[in-house]
């Protein structure tokens, strides 16, 4: 069989298997809606109903001006064709996580010189992240999966400026978490670029040019957009700030807070995030008695940090000067260092389990970083010869490809048992114990707090309308309860006069 036939066979099976892992640890978070919803995502899957029945046109996410409402458009046409559900607002998030890892995959093997299967070890951390963190990545909450895509376009199309500009412009205004893959490749671009100064300048141009089309165009049609929900304009949204605006909103100008967040990075976000501490997984929201982590589990990634340090401080990685497969890793290393930088400054310096989410794009950091060790342990003349058989500098490769495999090996074994439990006896959800008791009671209006308003009128496809009595996002269904305000009832987690505990610490109350 010829070589090149070998070489193409093992790059088609190696990234089927990485699409398939993917579908794998998203699999029930997508299938099974009981296994992680919340409000924030039902915000996302109303704008979609409302745009697929022609009610509203979002543009940005309903009571903002700023995570411009991609997930919405992308879900809206699957609720055209199949109507509103969890999984029809999730399908496009799964495609997307799907593109992200052939992406990833296809820079280690092209970009990195990487083998095929051996490129799929450093990807491991964004194919299969633990199961709490793998449940953020396939979140509907307006803006999780984006970033990862916007990150991975920009250096696929780091030649074609005007594209790169578009995305840009973009994802900016979709999630500002883009702009680190801005800044990276502009410092990749800069320091190892083989252009002239000029046509460096006329690249960058380019690319800030277009950036500046794509973002008026869209500034253009914000007074005509449905800003929160049916009826609504710009006028109506409490916070009336823009992406530029909020970015500098959340700049810490204390120095001091910000650096006494650094020990809780290693500390906890860290090992939260890499899946490498023993927690529940309903601390992340998920219907599941399960747990992540082991105790000890914090050791693979720290011997696995070692592994790459020394792989990249070593002479032999550096005999033949910089080479151009290691810009990939420095690109995705640069996002995940601008990550954890953006976190910290943008959280001041509080490091929480709950801000998850503003760092996720350290798992690109954390997979770039090792694939940059495994083509730095690789001679270029012949890339994928070991530099050293027998050596320190394979002795340290082998390493890390074994503790790559058992860290994502931990995560897999989570996931194996969730998919075992939604397979043979799935939950019932706490939301949906709440809706079954609600239709019992025949009740079609209510009031709640926005955790469970938003969430029970997307979930009984406003079978059951219910207004937030805290935090409004969508005035369109306060509206509309308070026109049946004698039907209405109140949902309350406290206990009420009269009321009934309808489940577990969930009571109904009277009319409002």
């Amino acid at each position: 069989m010829p070589l090149g036939h070998t070489l193409t066979r093992n790059a088609r099976l190696a990234s089927l298997t990485v699409l398939a892992l993917v579908v794998f640890r998203s699999g029930v978070f997508v299938f099974w809606p009981q296994s992680h919803f919340d409000a924030d995502s039902a915000i996302t899957g109303l704008m979609a109903t409302h745009l697929a029945d022609g009610r509203a046109f979002p543009l940005f996410y309903y009571g903002q001006n700023y995570l411009l409402g991609v997930d919405a458009y992308l879900a809206a046409p699957l609720f055209a064709v199949l109507g509103p559900s969890v999984t029809a607002l999730k399908v496009p998030l799964l495609v997307v996580n799907l593109v992200v890892a052939c992406l990833l995959h296809r820079a280690f093997v092209r970009d990195m010189g990487l083998s095929p299967w051996l490129a799929v070890v450093p990807a491991l951390f964004f194919v299969v992240p633990a199961p709490g963190t793998a449940a953020r990545i396939i979140e509907a909450n307006g803006g999780n999966p984006g970033p990862f895509l916007y990150v991975m376009l920009l250096w696929a199309l780091r030649h074609r400026p005007a594209w790169v500009g578009c995305v840009a412009g973009v994802g900016f205004l979709h999630r500002e978490f883009t702009l680190y893959g801005v800044l990276a490749l502009l410092v990749v671009d800069t320091v190892h670029s083989a252009r002239t100064p000029r046509a460096w300048l006329r690249h960058w141009s380019t690319v800030a040019l277009t950036a500046g089309v794509v973002w008026g165009a869209i500034q253009v049609a914000v007074p005509y957009a449905s800003a929160a929900g049916p009826g609504t304009t710009v006028a109506d949204v409490y916070q009336p700030r823009n992406n530029i605006a909020e970015l500098a909103s959340r700049v810490c100008l204390d120095v001091s807070a910000t650096a006494s967040g650094i020990p809780k990075l290693a500390t906890e976000h860290i090992p939260v995030l890499f899946g490498a501490q023993r927690l529940a997984l309903t601390d992340f929201g998920i219907e599941s008695p399960l747990q992540q982590g082991m105790d000890w589990s914090w050791l693979l990634l720290a011997i696995l940090l070692a592994g790459v340090v020394v792989v990249l401080v070593s002479r032999r990685a550096w005999r033949a000067g910089w080479r151009r497969e290691y810009d990939a890793g420095l690109y995705l290393t640069l996002v995940g260092v601008l990550s954890l930088t953006g976190y910290l400054v943008g959280r001041c310096g509080e490091v929480s389990f709950y801000w998850m989410r503003y760092d996720l794009l350290s798992l690109l950091g954390a997979s770039g970083c090792v694939a940059w060790a495994l083509a730095a342990a690789q001679t270029p003349d012949v890339p994928h010869t070991p530099a050293s058989q027998g050596g320190r500098l394979w002795a340290a490769r082998r390493a890390i490809v074994i503790l790559m495999v058992c860290w994502a090996l931990l995560g897999a074994a989570v996931h194996t048992r969730l998919w075992w439990q939604y397979v043979t006896d799935p939950p019932e959800g706490g939301k949906q114990r709440v809706i079954r008791a609600l239709d019992a009671r025949g009740v079609r209006y209510a009031y709640a707090d926005y955790w469970y308003a938003y969430a029970i009128t997307f979930l009984t496809h406003e079978r059951i309308i219910v207004a937030s009595n805290s935090f409004m996002r969508i005035p369109y269904y306060n509206t509309l309860v308070d026109e049946h305000r004698e039907e209405a009832v109140t949902l309350s987690r406290e206990p009420c006069d009269g009321g009934e505990e309808i489940v577990d610490r969930v009571y109904l109350c009277g009319s409002r």
